[in-house]
């Protein structure tokens, strides 16, 4: 009897529909970030898996503008995966909204790109939930501009008066 008994429960657990492994998404080829500040650039970069990036900022500054002047620089693929750590908590979150509550206005805002995949960002978010992703942002993007402070000048854009 425990021998059916057994049998049975090993076939019934056998019918118990399993969950389907979901494999983890690749890698992106690429990680990109704008940073705004009412309607003006005040950062945008991009990086890819080899660490090889680009970043654009105005100079002299966001409130007065003359020049949006890029650098590049290469941060090799630890660069890269620094970023991506430091971004992981928002990536996972890409494609849906960050819980915001109350809101700071006039703080930065812009979009973290991972590929296909976004995720747009208001740095006056309160909510708990959203700090730890908006410090990853915060972080990501202080190290691109560090990698790139020092580098040669490859492009130049004249702002237009706003």
């Amino acid at each position: 009897m425990k021998t059916i008994l057994l049998a049975a429960l090993v076939l019934l657990a056998a019918c118990v529909p399993q969950r389907a492994r979901v494999a983890a998404p690749p890698a992106p080829s690429t990680i990109s970030m704008d940073r705004n500040s009412w309607g003006r650039l005040v950062s945008r970069w991009t990086i890819d898996g080899a660490g090889k990036g680009e970043f654009t900022a105005p100079e002299p500054d966001v409130y007065k503008p003359e020049r949006l002047v890029t650098r590049r620089f290469s941060a090799g693929s630890a660069g890269f995966a620094e970023i991506r750590k430091l971004l992981a908590l928002g990536e996972v979150q890409a494609g849906g909204e960050l819980d915001c509550g109350d809101r700071i206005t006039d703080q930065y805002y812009g979009t973290v790109r991972w590929e296909d995949a976004s995720l747009t960002y208001d740095m006056g978010c309160q909510d708990p939930a959203t700090e730890e992703v908006l410090k990853g942002i915060t972080a990501a993007e202080r190290q691109v501009a560090a990698w790139a402070a020092n580098q040669p000048i490859t492009k130049t854009e004249k702002v237009e008066k706003q």
